[in-house]
């Protein structure tokens, strides 16, 4: 008799393992909420991806996971294997064919893709990530994270870039003076260029990294007149539309651009790749701390 009980408790913990980790494998489905506040049933882990963003992209691969990513767009250009993926179209001129010719588990979009009505007729499960503000991009990275069951990677990358934001706030919040900013996005007309304000996410790097936008209103992506920049008087001009324009080409500008003391004295400098302030990614944190090193070299020696 006692034989056999041993025989059998042997054998349970011979088996029990295995059991385990299958019930492990067979994930339940669940339900997440998008940005846009949509319900999607996740049914399992998705084992193929398509970005239709590149600031989706970034993240998927930031997560250690491009090799689930089967498609993204031809302006999907970070890190550098993902312009070896699968295209399936340009940011906002996708093809609904070639999105499922790749027989996706899972549409990551950032909601303003021309086809998605057309895939939610499909049936296939689509996330909208549309972050506002530095935050949401965390909480995007960590829905990521939930969805494709690499939830550990998630939070230490949040965590990460967490810290590395903290850090640069800690380091401005005393600063003696918060100089003045204009960032430029576009002057191929030089008498109105158009900058960036409240609800850009430059705008808010700006401020956390110590400095001061010296557009107040007008919306996230206005188009000023060279008078307004005038009384605005910047200590610094930003270019976000380098390598198209330099500072050697600002400084070379006529007219009311050399009434501005920034221009003047040489305070004009670029963003070494503009996406890092504007792509609503893990790099946006490479944009802060850049900017905090141009308006506070003092305190960020490159």
């Amino acid at each position: 008799m006692r034989k056999s009980i041993l025989i059998l408790v042997l054998l349970v913990l011979t088996i029990l393992p295995g059991l385990l980790m299958a019930c492990n494998e067979t994930a339940s489905p669940f339900t997440v909420t998008d940005d846009l506040g949509r319900e999607v049933i996740i049914e399992k882990p998705p084992e193929s991806v398509v970005s239709l963003a590149p600031s989706i992209t970034e993240i998927l691969f930031a997560l250690g996971l491009g090799d689930k990513v089967v498609g993204v767009t031809e302006h999907c250009d970070y890190p550098e294997a993902a312009k070896d993926k699968p295209k399936v179209g340009g940011y906002f001129a996708t093809s609904l064919e070639s999105i499922l010719e790749q027989d996706p588990d899972l549409i990551l979009t950032d909601g303003y893709d021309p086809v998605i009505e057309q895939i939610k007729e499909r049936g296939i499960p689509m996330l909208v990530l549309q972050p506002t503000d530095i935050s949401g991009i965390l909480s995007d990275i960590k829905l990521v994270g939930d969805v494709m069951n690499v939830e550990g990677e998630a939070l230490r990358l949040v965590d990460s870039l967490q810290q590395r934001m903290d850090d640069v706030v800690e380091s401005t919040a005393n600063v003696a003076s918060r100089p003045t900013v204009f960032y430029e996005i576009d002057a191929s007309d030089q008498t109105k260029p158009w900058t960036v304000g409240p609800g850009s996410f430059a705008d808010a790097l700006i401020t956390l990294a110590g400095g001061q936008n010296i557009l107040k209103e007008g919306g996230a992506y206005p188009q000023i007149n060279l008078e307004k920049l005038l009384s605005g008087d910047p200590d610094i001009v930003v270019l976000g539309d380098y390598p198209y324009v330099t500072p050697e080409q600002v400084k070379g500008r006529t007219g009311v651009w050399q009434e501005l003391p920034a221009v003047k004295d040489g305070r004009v400098y670029a963003i070494s790749d503009p996406s890092l302030t504007s792509r609503p990614g893990p790099r946006i944190i490479d944009g802060l701390e850049e900017l905090a090193r141009i308006i506070h070299p003092e305190l960020f020696p490159s």
